[in-house]
C-alpha cells in the first residue's frame, strides 16, 4: 500500500465533492469534516457492522479519463472481535478486516449498496457466511 511511490500517488489523487465533481484537496478536507465523518449509513447486525461512507477519492484504475466515473462512496462489512471478558470498547471490538466491500459512484447507489449489504449480512446470520 505505502511502497516507494506512495507520496507520488497521493499528490496525484483527485478529490471529488458529494456529487462526483472534481474539487481541491482543501475543499475536500472541509467537506470531509462537515460530513460528520462522511458516513452515509451504518448498521450493526449481530456481530457484523455494515458501513457506507463518502470517501471523496477514487482509487479505481482508470482506462480512459474522459469517460471515467469516479467511485467515491464505499460500502464495507466488518466483523466484531470476540470479547468474552467484555473489556473492549465498541470501537476496539470492530475488526478492521473487511468481510465485503463495494464501491459506488453516487449517494443513491451507495444507499442501495448499503441495503444489499445489510440483506446479505442478515442472510449470513440465518444461513452462515459462505466464502466470498
Amino acid at each position: 500500500m505505502f511502497g516507494p511511490d506512495f507520496f507520488e500517488r497521493l499528490s496525484q489523487r483527485t478529490y471529488y465533492d458529494l456529487d462526483g465533481n472534481p474539487i481541491s484537496q482543501d475543499q475536500w478536507s472541509v467537506l470531509r469534516l462537515g460530513a460528520g465523518g462522511a458516513h452515509v449509513a451504518r448498521d450493526h447486525i449481530g456481530i457484523y457492522h455494515v458501513s457506507t461512507i463518502w470517501t471523496g477519492t477514487d482509487t479505481t484504475p482508470r482506462e480512459d479519463d474522459r469517460d471515467h466515473t469516479p467511485l467515491i462512496y464505499e460500502t464495507m462489512v466488518f466483523v466484531e472481535r470476540l470479547d468474552p471478558d467484555g473489556v473492549l470498547s465498541a470501537d476496539d471490538r470492530l475488526d478492521c478486516t473487511e468481510q465485503y466491500a463495494e464501491m459506488h459512484a453516487t449517494r443513491e447507489a451507495a444507499l442501495a449498496g448499503h441495503n444489499r449489504a445489510t440483506a446479505m449480512v442478515r442472510e449470513w446470520i440465518v444461513n452462515g457466511r459462505p466464502e466470498l
